[in-house]
């Protein structure tokens, strides 16, 4: 299989030379590195490796080209090389005009020129592009095959486990593709339970469960310790960031997550507002770099493991887990989020994971192209679900029960529907009835004002209706709210008095639960500002109250 290819467009041949060589030196051995001397030649260049299937990993794109303008060069690509990395390239003082193409192009990062040296201002921003487009686009021989019927929920499940996971994979639907068929029957499984997994080593595995696809894949599911400094429950973004600064402040650190990294902002296909993103960046994207970073500093990290129960021993806090092992801790950070709140329409339980998914559930992007997807729901997750649906869907409408998305919705999210032409604002509706035998087939909507009931057809129903917290294991460990949030610091406190189980003279630390020790951060706290910049505020935080807990308890 040919090398993917880097391709440069700069109509300054000696530009385009300097930069081929810079690329080539440090790229060279794996992948090709194409160049295009016009908008023309590139865009022709581009169909040629599109009819012949290579893949296009990252192109550098002059701003100033004099055949054509960028927006219009990309926009002659059309829907080929969706996955490509876009960068551009720009003269030098020219950011605050750059900034504005970022969006209109889709680019996600900019060179200016010159870009002396290299180290510094070519290579950073490619190697991290390329790092992105790697884990996207795994080589035929890399990724494990899923073989299976697309309603079927525990195919549902095995597809959505190893797309959070970010375990590279391809989905052979036996309802679509010939392909699904031929390759069971080559493997000799046309009787085997459904899903299949087919491993890059030849091992199949029929039916699994996703603890036993976890092992047979290599993921990290038993502790290597018995004993750790601090042990943190849920891997969200102030989990991940709690795990990178107390494995870097040099505490014997273990990151336990049930599902899998990144939480519910793992789920979304695009944070604009936060910070260092002008592009905005997937909550995926952002889950693995910070995965990535934890694991350099040292953090173990265990998934796909639950936290089943605590029991509080004198300083020490022992966590039983799902697999019936137990692991003990001298701090324990709470992060484990929320969960989506599920909507009681009837026949909706019955179809989720058949038509209804709960979230972003971007794994079935691909089975809606050209279909009609709903989404339900009006804060800025439904906003950016809805967003990425639309680049695969005919057409998708939002069900809302308000007047409009102002309530709930950030501005600049609002602007972006509102600019997507294949994007409806349903308002005043909500469901109430999923129809289907295996498999969604219609929802009935009903109009909040006039009471009118309409039944349309529908295959795809991505529900995002608000969270509940998710900490059912800890039981009455720490004390919670009317609504289940985690009280902490100051918000334990009665008429600026201490609870009488509170056993220390001191005040509890800002993020510090009702029993000593036990830290609560992000979503699953009472008081959360619900951000993901919040959450890693927090996550980051709170290592710095364990430190000065375990300075104190010896």
């Amino acid at each position: 299989m040919a090398q993917p290819v880097i391709l440069i467009l700069d109509d300054e041949p000696a530009v385009l030379d300097r930069l081929r060589d810079d690329l080539t030196a440090r790229y060279g051995d794996t992948y090709r590195v194409l160049t295009a001397h016009s908008g023309t030649a590139a865009v022709e260049l581009l169909e040629h490796l599109h009819e012949t299937r290579e893949q296009v990993a990252v192109m550098v794109v002059d701003t100033d080209l004099r055949d054509m303008d960028t927006t219009e060069f990309f926009g002659a690509i059309g829907d080929q090389h969706q996955m490509t990395k876009r960068i551009l390239l720009t003269p030098y003082n020219s950011e605050e005009a750059v900034t504005g193409l970022l969006t209109a192009t889709g680019a996600s990062q900019w060179i200016t020129k010159p870009w002396d040296p290299p180290e510094t201002g070519l290579y950073p921003p490619v190697d991290d592009l390329l790092f992105d487009w790697v884990n996207e686009n795994p080589q035929p021989s890399d990724a494990l095959r899923v073989v299976g019927h697309q309603w079927a929920r525990d195919a549902h499940a095995i597809k959505d486990f190893l797309g959070r996971n970010q375990v590279p994979f391809r989905w052979l639907d036996l309802d679509r593709t010939r392909e699904a068929g031929l390759v069971l029957a080559r493997e000799g499984l046309e009787g085997a339970a459904l899903p299949v997994v087919l491993l890059p080593d030849g091992t199949a595995l029929a039916d699994p469960n996703l603890e036993q696809l976890a092992s047979a894949i290599g993921m990290h599911v038993h502790a290597d310790r018995r004993y750790y400094d601090v042990a943190i429950a849920g891997a969200g973004p102030a989990g991940l960031a709690a795990a990178v600064y107390g494995a870097t402040e040099g505490l014997s650190t273990v990151l336990i997550e049930r599902e899998a990294p990144g939480g519910q902002a793992g789920t979304s296909s695009r944070i604009e507002n936060y910070l260092g993103f002008p592009t905005g960046v997937s909550g995926a994207d952002l889950a693995r770099r910070a995965l990535t970073q934890a694991k350099r500093f040292g953090a173990e990290v265990l998934t796909p493991v639950a936290v089943t129960g605590v029991t509080v021993d004198g300083g020490y806090k022992q966590l039983e887990l799902s697999d019936g092992s137990a692991v003990s801790c001298r701090a324990l950070i709470v992060a484990t989020g929320v969960s989506y709140r599920h909507l009681p329409a009837d026949g909706l339980d019955r179809l989720t994971g058949a038509g209804v998914y709960y979230g972003a559930a971007t794994t079935e992007a691909l089975s809606a192209e050209g279909r009609h997807v709903y989404v339900v729901g009006s804060a800025n997750s439904a906003g950016q679900g809805a967003k990425y649906f639309s680049k695969f869907a005919e057409q998708v409408t939002m069900i809302v029960r308000g007047p409009d998305l102002a309530a709930h919705m950030s501005q600049y999210l609002i602007d972006q529907i509102d600019q997507t032409d294949n994007i409806h604002v349903l308002t005043h509706t909500h469901v109430i009835k999923a129809v289907g035998e295996d498999h969604l087939e219609a929802i009935e909507l009903e109009n909040v004002e006039s009471g009118a009931v309409e039944t349309v057809p529908a295959s795809f129903l991505f529900i995002f209706i608000g969270a509940e917290p998710s900490h059912d294991w800890l039981g009455d460990t720490v004390a919670c709210d009317d609504h289940g949030y985690i009280l902490t610091g100051p918000d334990l406190l009665t008429d600026n008095q201490l609870p009488e189980t509170w056993p220390l003279p001191r005040h509890p630390f800002h993020l510090e639960t009702s029993t000593p020790g036990i830290f609560a951060t992000g979503d699953v706290r009472h008081g959360s500002i619900r951000r993901v910049a919040g959450a890693v505020g927090e996550g980051s935080t709170a290592i710095q109250l364990v430190h000065r807990y375990l300075s104190e308890s010896g």
